[in-house]
């Protein structure tokens, strides 16, 4: 069986008959971390919103585990496996973190009461130290984040793709999240890290 989770071929996105990317053969193996590095508008983002499910390819090909697939939404993508973390996060502010953790898993938990303990078990798990009950609104970017990869990691995503992620992130937070990245990896978990800075 071959070790490659996630690959594209030839793949390219047009806009009004314009190159986003063009085709680019790619190809990601389970368990890797694969950095993106260019300058804005060099199509960084276009080729991993391919993987995520948020736009479609022009012409080109998609596999995941050898099985060629084209998702029309992130939550197709999701499904699949492969979730992307973005630069603005896609939490909803005023909840939670464990209602944004469960969002859309609610009928699992008759109480609240449940998706906070869970929450909380499944955070210790992760060594996230991030309070179930918090708002997320009143969390800092470094805490936000955490829970998006919760997140990730809760569905299951065997490719997490994140977008720009240290930009918002003080020195010890970039550090704590090298050492989260380490941890997904030792779990075979294969991330896509996008930055236009080295």
């Amino acid at each position: 069986m071959s070790d490659t989770i996630l690959a594209l071929s030839k793949a390219t996105k047009l806009y009004a008959g314009v190159p986003a990317i063009e085709g680019v053969d790619f190809e990601l193996r389970r368990g890797e971390i694969h950095a993106l590095v260019g300058e804005n508008g060099a199509g960084k983002s276009t080729l991993t919103k391919v993987m995520a499910g948020v736009v479609t390819l022009t012409s080109g090909t998609m596999q995941i585990n050898g099985v060629e697939v084209a998702p029309k939404t992130p939550l197709e993508a999701r499904h699949l496996g492969v979730a992307m973390v973005f630069q603005e996060n896609s939490l909803v502010p005023t909840m939670t973190v464990a209602q944004n953790l469960f969002l859309g898993q609610e009928q699992f938990y008759n109480r609240l009461r449940g998706i906070y303990i869970a929450a909380q078990q499944f955070l210790q798990s992760l060594n996230f130290d991030v309070t179930p009950t918090a708002t997320v609104g009143l969390l800092g970017a470094a805490k936000k984040q955490m829970v998006e990869i919760a997140r990730a990691v809760l569905h299951e995503a065997k490719v997490i793709i994140f977008d720009e992620p240290t930009a918002t992130l003080t020195p010890e937070e970039k550090k704590y999240f090298f050492d989260l990245l380490r941890d997904l990896k030792r779990r075979c978990v294969s991330i896509v890290f996008i930055s236009h800075a080295l």
